[in-house]
């Protein structure tokens, strides 16, 4: 059972380990620390942030865009949603002139009228997918759910509902996008995750370690303090997103996933199969969910400027206004 509300396209977990992918190195991404507050033609505004985070034992960061009607409203209380980078970017990367005016975008949308005002939160999340340590040395999920939207819902006026929180994701953070809101559906209302490299299997560092790539075998790496190598299997089957399509109560939670045909990491690794299986699932489980497949379209934040009317579209239904 498929629903098909909007043509929706957004980006999800996939490989960036190709300096020329981001404009960044290889390896773990370092954060800006303290850019200066961006400030936009209608009254938004984007703020850079930093605070202590018991789950990852030491300092976090975040940009959080905050709407017109944010301060024009003193007493108005906004919807949140929180979107997830990819591998190798920070919290900087999405107001990067390389991607256009992304923050511009969204607040001529919400200018516009179509959309209610939400204020939107980018997190730091380095590259460990959004998924504690095996070891329990950082917990980078209870970071998302648990520290980071108590510093949003202490430090702002923002409403903390279910109905009006939202998750998304961009490469590497849209599986984390998924993983966290199936996991998670007491907390968010709505997910978006595009260009899915969904791993199958109870073991997916077999087909890493055994690759002849060797930008896969140095993404690969990425997964050591994660899950271990070979995949410490416990922490994975709770963590794999196949596993929890079959099993996790979604309750209504909304549910949107996509790619683009033309997407470069398809050659790499088999996104069809991940995201087939995935969808496949859902449907003879009955659970209502959207899958898109774009023609010709590319990966990247270059794509989600391309549709972002249609992925905040999605991603407010729920919201109050």
């Amino acid at each position: 059972m498929r629903r098909k509300p909007f043509q929706i396209l957004v980006i999800v977990f996939t490989v960036l380990t190709v300096s020329d992918s981001w404009g960044q190195r290889e390896g773990q991404s370092r954060p800006i620390t303290s850019p200066e507050t961006i400030h936009l033609n209608e009254g938004s505004r984007v703020e850079f942030r930093e605070f202590t985070s018991a789950a990852l034992g030491g300092n976090a960061y975040y940009s959080v865009f905050l709407p017109p009607s944010y301060d024009q409203n003193p007493n108005q209380r906004v919807p949140v949603i929180y979107v997830l980078h990819g591998m190798n970017n920070d919290h900087t990367t999405w107001t990067s002139p390389r991607y256009g005016n992304i923050p511009l975008l969204v607040e001529n949308l919400l200018t516009n009228g179509d959309i209610p005002p939400f204020a939107m939160v980018h997190p730091y999340g380095e590259n460990p997918f959004y998924t504690d340590y095996s070891d329990g040395t950082k917990k980078f999920e209870e970071f998302i759910n648990q520290d980071l939207k108590t510093e949003i819902e202490t430090k702002f006026r923002v409403k903390t509902d279910r109905s009006n929180r939202a998750l998304a994701g961009t490469s590497l953070g849209g599986y984390g996008a998924l993983k966290l809101a199936i996991k998670n559906p007491d907390l968010y209302s709505s997910v978006v995750a595009g260009s899915p490299i969904i791993l199958l299997g109870e073991d997916p560092s077999k087909l890493i370690l055994g690759s002849s790539s060797r930008a896969v075998r140095r993404f690969g790496r990425l997964f050591n303090p994660v899950f271990g190598t070979p995949f410490n299997q416990d922490h994975w089957i709770a963590n794999s997103i196949e596993m929890l399509a079959g099993t996790a109560d979604m309750k209504d939670l909304n549910i949107y996933f996509s790619y683009g045909t033309d997407d470069r990491y398809r050659s790499i690794f088999p996104m069809e199969k991940g995201i087939e299986t995935v969808d496949q699932i859902l449907t003879e489980r009955d659970i209502p969910h959207t899958l898109r497949v774009y023609k010709g379209e590319p990966h990247g934040w270059v794509l989600i400027q391309s549709h972002m009317g249609e992925i905040l579209e999605f991603l407010t239904q729920t919201f109050t206004r």
